[in-house]
């Protein structure tokens, strides 16, 4: 250690024996990545059609069928990189592959969504204002000991860290740039150019990984749209939120602590929407970062304590309250503010969305369990039909494949609305993949192609990428031959 950073290190130790601090517990930076994230996906994903374009793919067990990660085909960076991350996985969790890098399709969407938050400063990118379009902005943020000190000790950086100017800060790009960002292992680009290669790479090996690689990202996409509905990500309130406390968010350990990952609702209906984006955040207010904002308050929105003596009208307190808002919506309504010492609730379609009590001096504002738990009730199914809805409008596009007559007829299917260049690859009987360069042609949606069985394939494979009103896609088919 050089003795810069055994100087920061006794600044920190020092300030830490000052401040009598000797235990700060993991905060959560997120809905909980093991239990919240990981069950929100689950539903997610048993609510959407991944299972039968998995089967479509030549996966018969859809979202049960065992993949294996092939860590052999990895660099040495990228594969101790990604080792480390799996290996901190709850092996309990039911999404951790085996010794042998094998669990099911579905696991591996599961496994994505909890690797969104590792490290857990990545949650930094999961922030969107839809009111702004902007992430994490703290201003100033919290300077000084207690941030660095919080860091330290979440293991989410260290003293090298802090001295470097490495470590989390209180700012990030918006949810929606990080899912489109080259810097994000688990984003969209990784996704479509990894289902595309899961069709089209030469080895069955290198295909399966490349399929693994695509589940992955698609949970870790999934994990940043499951954030937006958590109140403090869609209304910049990093500081409060997560800092206030010694375990994080109060919120998101409510929730952890009374669903876990099994107890979780099932999904509402997948959601339809326009494109990515609106899933997130749209001007017909129908995105559900836009929802959460309007309705739920998060700890550091909620209105500023009122003070009051006999005289005060409620109306005054009203108004006072509604000053204190950093949100229009929700609002502060009639309040009841008589007898004293009772604490009642604001309600916001028919969920209660804050407390509030008369002490006799003052009227505060609160979140309580009884908040939480109608937020939980209320969120957590329509965040898991977001995620159902987001996932299918990913895979929107099919190639559809039938055999006759030693012809294989190929058609675009599914929700599209244009075409582009389909590439068709013939398999033989090891597995390998050769591409048929001489009957690539342009295929509109509904169209068809039809082209004689090469000799000796055993399977045709299909693949298209192409662009449409809902933004890139990619649809992939294959069939058996006779």
């Amino acid at each position: 250690m050089t003795r810069t950073s055994l100087a920061g290190a006794r600044i920190i130790l020092a300030a830490l024996v000052c401040v009598g601090v000797f235990f700060i517990h993991l905060a959560a930076h997120a809905y909980e990545p093991a239990t919240t994230h990981a069950g929100l996906t689950e539903r997610a994903v048993e609510a959407s059609r991944l299972h039968n374009v998995l089967a479509r793919l030549g996966r018969p067990l859809g979202v049960l069928e065992p993949l294996h990660l092939g860590f052999d085909l990895l660099g040495r960076d990228e594969r101790r990189a990604l080792q480390a991350r799996l290996d901190a996985l709850d092996p309990a969790g039911g999404y951790r592959p085996g010794p042998d890098g094998v669990a099911g399709a579905g696991a591996w969407v599961m496994a994505g969504a909890v690797l969104a938050k590792t490290p857990p400063e990545r949650g930094a990118n999961h922030f969107l204002d839809p009111t702004s379009g902007k992430g994490l902005h703290d201003g100033p943020g919290l300077s000084g000991v207690a941030h660095s000190l919080r860091l330290l000790f979440d293991g989410g950086t260290s003293v090298r860290g802090l001295a470097t100017g490495t470590a989390f800060t209180l700012d990030g790009i918006s949810a929606l740039d990080w899912i489109e960002s080259p810097s994000n292992d688990l984003g969209l680009p990784v996704f479509f150019d990894n289902w595309e290669r899961a069709a089209s790479l030469a080895e069955p090996r290198a295909r399966e990984l490349a399929l693994v690689r695509a589940l992955l990202a698609l949970g870790g996409v999934m994990a940043v749209l499951e954030d937006a509905g958590q109140p403090a990500y869609v209304r910049d309130d990093f500081r409060v939120a997560f800092l206030q406390g010694d375990d994080g968010s109060s919120y998101e350990q409510f929730v952890a602590e009374h669903y876990g990952r099994t107890g979780l609702p099932p999904a509402a209906g997948p959601v339809s929407r326009p494109d990515v984006t609106s899933f997130f955040a749209s001007a017909d207010g129908k995105g559900l970062a836009n929802r959460t904002q309007r309705r739920f308050f998060s700890e550091g929105t909620i209105p500023g304590d009122v003070s009051i003596d006999r005289d005060t009208r409620v109306d005054d307190v009203v108004r006072r309250a509604r000053e204190s808002l950093a949100y229009s919506s929700p609002t502060v309504s009639a309040l009841t503010l008589r007898p004293a010492q009772h604490r009642r609730y604001l309600a916001v379609e028919g969920h209660r969305v804050l407390a509030y009590e008369n002490n006799g001096t003052q009227v505060r504002f609160l979140l309580d369990d009884a908040v939480y738990a109608d937020m939980a009730r209320a969120l957590l199914p329509e965040i898991a039909g977001y995620a159902a809805g987001l996932l299918d409008h990913l895979l929107r596009a099919t190639l559809e494949m039938t055999v006759a007559q030693a012809r294989v007829t190929v058609r675009l299917g599914g929700d599209v609305k244009q075409g582009g260049t389909v590439r068709l690859f013939a398999e033989d009987g090891s597995g390998h993949r050769r591409e048929l360069r001489e009957v690539a042609a342009t295929l509109a949606p509904g169209a068809e192609l039809v082209v004689d069985v090469p000799a000796g394939a055993r399977k045709l494979a299909a693949v298209l990428r192409g662009r449409d009103t809902g933004g890139p896609f990619v649809a992939a088919g294959e069939v058996a031959l006779p």
